[in-house]
Order: structure tokens, then C-alpha cells, then sequence
């Protein structure tokens, strides 16, 4: 475990003030002293479980804020976090002695904790809810809340063990993705060491002495790096800071699951950071590098040019450094530095310092998208989008004019499309993805470039809800389903469209068993059983068995045996009569026969479609019997077709060369979703 709750009863008022006037600009240090004396004197006879007063709770989650730079208010409001829900103090109070500012945030925080608890998950979930949504009207309650749980974590020890490892998962899973989601690095890793060394107790020390044994090798492999790039950045009179970094304990660990690795395996656990002036020297930086290592290509990102959604900015790349093993390197300015340290607090500094409103936090994605959230009453549906919002990766695509858009990895053309604009989602009808037409739900990746077709027809379809991976996505598509009543006229339509196909399961008696040794096809409206013409074998209708399908017979009084596929939907209302059932199977020449098969056909409307398909399946020596074609909503073109085919492997090759039409982008056999492009 970290050393820092050994050093934090040490620590007084004069830390908190020293620590003020080294990051706090124009810092009201007569207020802080008041507020700590108020908040001493409120919880002057609490103890916390340790055994210390209470007061060093709210002291240390002050210090925190103070570490990263936060205002005079918050650092007051951190003091305080705890008056109005543990003492006599009230809103009031804290608004008559120290201002409305102090007392909305002290508010913001007591009504998370206040709330009476309910199930275990449902507590959890509304109070995220409470704290997320007043982060809308003032996202420094957040930050305190961040503070307070490192704190709280920072001396778990003395909690019962069952407990800690709850409060344990619950940052890993919640608190820690929200810190690095609002770039706040510092604070996001020192959360996942503590959640990780209560979780996983010999994993943390195991990696934790693997570690220290390669310090000194590490260390020397750093600083030979380190003189190499300051020789080279004094000729070129570049001025730049370059410090060594090694991963902290928790990515290690997470690194060594997802990649199946061992820590011997894991090279960039050492890496290097340079923080120079100036973006151009940056580049310049990036360049020299290339000229002494050869970079690895797929590992360097821009995010100078493309910041992440959370305001990071650096260059990354990864070199073969002088041992042959990869050497992970990021550039950055100091300014870049700050907000990858500190993250949204960074960011309120900079908007206070040009006079704005703290309103500017509303260009993070994360507090755009909870701000939609706030009129949503389930529970389970937020905790959802919360999480997609906290864990998701970035893929950058582009528009056909060459604009970059930041996407969530898996992310579709729909979630694209709301990305360019609500309308442009709203009306979206079809896309093109590196110029060819792809389904609506194709995962686009990094690189991708995105062209969206609109209608003025086109709407939200409910069926997006299963595949769109943003949250701002899926509130639009709601609101429109909302407002319309599309839900079920959604339903109606999927009830009348082709049904994939079920499975079921049919049990065939081995007593009295009928055997049928041979088919022979003689028609294409019966079927003869060694060459007795007095039995009668039909096709079913319902699932239309053709040669190559896993079939059974099924006795029918007066007409026969029928056969059905073994999966057929039909067979469910027949299973009570299993001493029916008997054995087929086809001959292992099907002959020449063909047999009639019912196909639909759906894609994106365009001129000569329909040509299209009926040359393609004329080549693929087929005849249609029958077709019916007509546009559906959101200018789709759907095709409802009997075709004549030999067996499963003649339609399988129908399908697949139907598939390579242009804007064709699903075929269904009828009762059965054959496949999907």
C-alpha cells in the first residue's frame, strides 16, 4: 500500500495554506481559515474509525484540491463537504458565513451522500445520478467528490475487509473512468493502485517488487536516453524538460490481462516524457527522434492535432530504442502538461484567468451527454450509458471533406451521422464507408472515411437502439420514438417482416422406427421411397426443404410423410406426437431437380437495382419465379422473390454473389436470416 496515510497525520492547516499559495492564484487565504476554523469547531467531538479527529477528512480532501490547482471556493467547499450532512449546520448557516458559491457546492456534495439507501445497485445508480446531474449546474461538486473518495481510500485500512473490497470496486468501476475521463491522470492512477492493492493484495505486491528490483536498471536506461536527447536538443537549441515514467502498478496489471502477458514481456513500462515551449518544437522534437530510433508506425497519435475528448494534448510515439526494445515517448508543452495532470481543473483555471463562465465545461463530452440524461427515469439505462461514457476508447474518422470527427470505439455511421449534426442523424438513410455502401450498423474504424445519405423521408428507426454506441445517439433516437409513438408501429413492422429462423429441438423414437434407405427425386411435388410410388413425400411450405438441409418426415394422415427442416418453427406445435416422426435424409446426388425457395432482399434504393439482381441470379443459373419490389420507409428498396434452386450449396452461392451488389446489403431465405452483409 501506498506510504501517503503514514504522512497524513502529520499534516495540518499551515500544509493546507502552504499548498495553496504554491498552485492557487490570488488565493483567499483569510476565508480558508475561517471555514477550517467553523468546520473544526462543527466536528470538534467526531472521531473517524482511525481514531483521528474528524477534521483531517475534510483538511486532506482540501489539500488534495489545492494539489491540482482548484479555486479558493472549492477548496472552502471541500472543508466543508461534510457540515451540513454530519453536524447541526445547515445551507443556511453556510450561506449566511461564507456566500451562496460555497454553500451550492457544499449543497451539490451533501445531496449525493444524503440520499437514504435503497438496494445495493439502485443506491449506487441514483446516487451517481444526483452526483453527475449537478455537475451540469457546477462540475467542481464532482471534483470534490473525487477528492473525497481518494482520501477515503487513502486510509480504507480501517474498514472491515468485506467493506473495502465493495468500496474498492466501486472505484474501479466508477470513480477511477470518471477521473480519467475528465483528465484528471494524477488522480485517476493513485485511485487504481489503492482500488488494486485492496482487490488484488499479492498481484499489487508481486508487480510492486518486480518493479523496485528493476529501479536502478531502469533508471540508467532513462538517463543514458535522457543525455543522448539533451545533446542533441543543445545543438539544435531546442529548451526542453525530459523526465523518465513508469507505469503505475494497476496499468501494469491491466496490461498483463488483456494482452495475456508477463511482466517481463511489457517494454513500456519504462517510457520517457519531454515537455518543451513550444508546439512547434514539439514536432521538431518528434523529428530528431525519428532520426536516432526507428519509430513504430502504428503506435504514434496526434493529439496535439486531434485533442481527446477530456482536453488531452501530447504527442505519443514509440521507438526501437538502443536495446532493441520499445521506448514509449510523449512531448508535450507545459500547458499540455497541466491539463493531462489535472485535467478539468486545468481547464477552469485557464476560463477563469480569460473571465469566463464555468459553463465552458459543457464542451466535455461526458457532461454534454449526462446533461441529456437528466429526463431519463431508468435506472438500469443509466448506469448503462454512464459507463459506455466512462470506459469507452476514441477512433477518429473523417468526413469526405477531409474533417476529422471523434467517435467512441465500436462506434456506427448513425452515432457519425448525430455527430455532424442531430438532423443529419435524424435523416439518415444509408452510408458509405471508404466509398462503398455498408449496413447502418457497421463498426467504423480509426481512419474511416464516413459519407452519410439523407432523405427527407428518413427517420429514426427503433431498431438503432440495438447497435448506436453514443449516448447522445441514443437520447436523440428516444426522444424522436418518444415523441411519434414509432415504438409500436416499429413493433407492427417487425412482426410482418421475415422472422430468423428458431431452433427447435425434435426427439425421434427408436422403437418402431420407420427407416427410409433411399429418395429417390422423381417430381418436383412428391418424392418416392425405393421406388414404392405408393408413398407419398411432399416438401413443407413452411421452411421449403431443399437438398442439402438437415431434414426430418414428419406422418400425415391421408397425405403422407411431409418433410421439414429439423429447425422449422412448425415442428413446435407437433412435438406431443414424437412417435410420428421419422428419419430422412437425402440422397448423396440431389439430380437435377430444382425446387422453389422464397427470398427476400433488402438495400438502398438506387436506379436498375432490381436488373441488377435479376442478371445476377440468371447468372447463377437460377430462374425467378416470382418477384414483388417496392420502396419502404427511410428510401429502402425491399424485394420479395421465389426463386427455383438446385440445393443449399446453389442458394448459398445465389446469396453470396447477391450480397456483392451494390447497395444490397441484407438476403433473407423466408423463416430464416441466411446472412447479413
Amino acid at each position: 500500500m501506498p506510504d501517503i496515510e503514514l504522512k497524513i497525520r502529520s499534516r495540518d492547516i499551515d500544509t493546507l495554506i502552504d499548498t495553496i499559495r504554491r498552485n492557487v492564484q490570488d488565493a483567499d487565504i483569510d476565508l480558508i481559515r475561517r471555514v477550517y476554523e467553523y468546520s473544526e469547531k462543527s466536528h470538534k467531538k467526531q472521531l473517524r474509525l482511525s481514531g483521528e479527529p474528524y477534521i483531517i477528512h475534510p483538511m486532506e480532501v482540501a489539500i488534495i484540491l489545492a494539489g491540482i490547482g482548484l479555486d479558493t471556493t472549492t477548496i472552502a467547499a471541500a472543508l466543508l463537504h461534510d457540515v451540513v450532512e454530519d453536524t447541526g449546520s445547515t445551507t443556511e448557516d453556510i450561506t449566511r458565513l461564507f456566500g451562496e458559491d460555497i454553500a451550492l457546492l457544499v449543497e451539490g456534495v451533501t445531496k449525493i451522500s444524503s440520499l437514504k439507501k435503497q438496494s445495493k445497485s439502485k443506491e449506487q445508480a441514483h446516487n451517481l445520478r444526483k452526483m453527475l446531474l449537478a455537475t451540469i449546474k457546477d462540475v467542481r461538486v464532482i471534483l470534490i467528490k473525487l477528492a473525497d473518495k481518494l482520501h477515503n481510500m487513502r486510509t480504507i485500512m480501517f474498514q472491515p475487509e468485506a467493506k473495502q473490497r465493495v468500496i474498492a470496486q466501486e472505484v474501479l468501476d466508477i470513480y477511477a473512468p470518471l477521473a480519467g475521463r475528465l483528465g484528471i491522470s494524477k488522480i485517476r492512477s493513485e485511485l487504481e493502485d489503492l482500488a488494486f492493492h485492496c482487490l488484488h493484495h499479492d498481484e499489487y505486491h508481486e508487480i510492486a517488487s518486480k518493479v523496485v528490483r528493476q529501479k536502478q536498471k531502469t533508471e540508467e536506461f532513462l538517463e543514458s536516453i535522457r543525455s543522448i536527447l539533451l545533446k542533441k536538443f543543445e545543438e539544435l537549441k531546442i529548451s526542453a524538460i525530459i523526465t523518465g515514467r513508469v507505469k503505475h502498478h494497476y496499468s501494469i496489471f491491466r496490461k498483463m490481462n488483456r494482452q495475456n502477458k508477463t511482466f517481463e514481456d511489457i517494454f513500456d513500462i519504462r517510457a520517457i516524457r519531454i515537455i518543451t515551449d513550444e508546439i512547434r518544437d514539439c514536432y521538431g522534437i518528434l523529428g530528431i527522434i525519428h532520426t536516432l530510433w526507428a519509430p513504430i508506425a502504428s503506435r504514434f497519435k496526434d493529439y496535439i492535432a486531434v485533442p481527446k475528448s477530456n482536453m488531452y494534448q501530447s504527442l505519443h510515439t514509440t521507438v526501437i530504442g538502443p536495446d532493441s526494445h520499445p521506448l514509449e515517448i510523449q512531448i508535450r508543452t507545459p500547458e499540455m502538461h497541466a491539463t493531462a495532470e489535472n485535467g478539468i481543473a486545468a481547464h477552469w483555471l485557464y476560463k477563469e484567468q480569460q473571465g469566463e463562465a464555468h459553463n465552458g465545461y459543457r464542451d466535455l463530452t461526458i457532461i454534454k451527454n449526462l446533461d441529456k440524461l437528466e429526463d431519463e427515469t431508468d435506472t438500469r439505462e443509466f448506469m448503462k450509458e454512464l459507463k459506455m461514457d466512462l470506459y469507452e476508447d476514441e477512433i477518429f474518422v473523417f468526413t469526405p471533406k477531409g474533417k476529422i470527427v471523434k467517435l467512441a470505439s465500436g462506434s456506427t455511421p448513425v452515432d457519425f451521422a448525430y455527430a455532424i449534426h442531430s438532423e443529419v442523424g435524424s435523416h439518415c438513410t444509408g452510408a458509405r464507408v471508404n466509398n462503398m455502401m455498408v449496413p447502418l450498423k457497421t463498426r467504423l474504424k480509426s481512419g474511416d472515411i464516413v459519407e452519410i445519405m439523407t432523405s427527407a423521408k428518413g427517420h429514426p428507426s427503433e431498431s438503432w437502439l440495438k447497435f448506436v454506441r453514443s449516448s447522445n445517439a441514443r437520447y436523440k433516437i428516444r426522444s424522436y420514438l418518444r415523441r411519434t409513438g414509432k415504438p409500436e408501429r416499429e413493433r407492427e413492422r417487425r412482426e410482418e417482416a421475415p422472422k430468423p429462423e428458431q431452433s427447435v429441438e425434435v426427439t425421434i423414437p427408436e422403437k418402431d422406427l420407420i427407416k427410409i434407405k433411399k429418395v429417390n427425386l422423381k417430381s418436383r411435388v412428391g418424392l418416392t421411397i425405393d421406388g414404392n410410388s405408393n408413398v407419398l413425400i411432399r416438401l413443407s411450405q413452411c421452411c421449403q426443404p431443399i437438398p442439402g438441409d438437415d431434414v426430418v418426415g414428419f406422418i400425415t394422415r391421408g397425405r403422407g410423410i411431409t418433410v421439414h427442416k429439423k429447425n422449422c418453427p412448425s415442428l413446435k406445435r407437433m412435438r406431443m406426437e414424437k412417435e410420428r416422426f421419422i428419419n430422412i435424409k437425402w440422397e448423396e446426388e440431389y439430380g437435377s431437380n430444382t425446387y422453389p425457395v422464397k427470398l427476400h432482399v433488402y438495400g438502398f434504393d438506387r436506379p436498375n437495382l432490381l436488373k441488377d439482381l435479376a442478371e445476377e441470379i440468371s447468372l447463377r443459373e437460377s430462374n425467378i419465379l416470382k418477384v414483388e419490389a417496392q420502396v419502404v420507409e427511410n428510401a429502402n428498396a425491399e424485394f420479395k422473390m421465389v426463386l427455383e434452386v438446385r440445393n443449399i450449396d446453389h442458394l448459398n452461392k445465389i446469396i453470396k454473389h447477391l450480397l456483392t451488389i451494390k447497395n444490397i446489403t441484407n438476403v433473407y431465405k423466408v423463416n430464416e436470416k441466411v446472412v447479413l452483409k
